[in-house]
């Protein structure tokens, strides 16, 4: 009985969590059901995302990481330039 109420009580909140995570002030639409048209500045903002950071903290690690990016660019560009190399 106790293992069903706690999956019960899990569920209940892994569908309630992500509806509160959403912010609903900034959105389109206003409470009275009328749509607000975002200004320029706001758009550029929104326009211009923060570059992936998905490197590791630790610099030594994060230059390997980084190298390895770099040669599978290059990898890449090499296969879609150069179709004798």
């Amino acid at each position: 009985m106790q293992r069903i109420v706690l999956i019960a009580a899990l569920s209940i909140v892994m569908t309630a969590e992500p509806s509160l995570a959403q912010d609903r002030k900034t959105g389109p639409v206003l409470p009275d059901g009328e749509i607000a048209i975002p200004s320029e500045q706001t758009l550029e903002r929104d326009a211009v995302t923060p570059p992936r950071n998905d490197f590791s903290r630790d610099d030594n690690t994060a230059t390997k990481q980084m190298d390895e990016q770099n040669r599978r660019i290059d990898r890449e560009v090499e296969k879609g330039i150069c179709t004798d190399c």
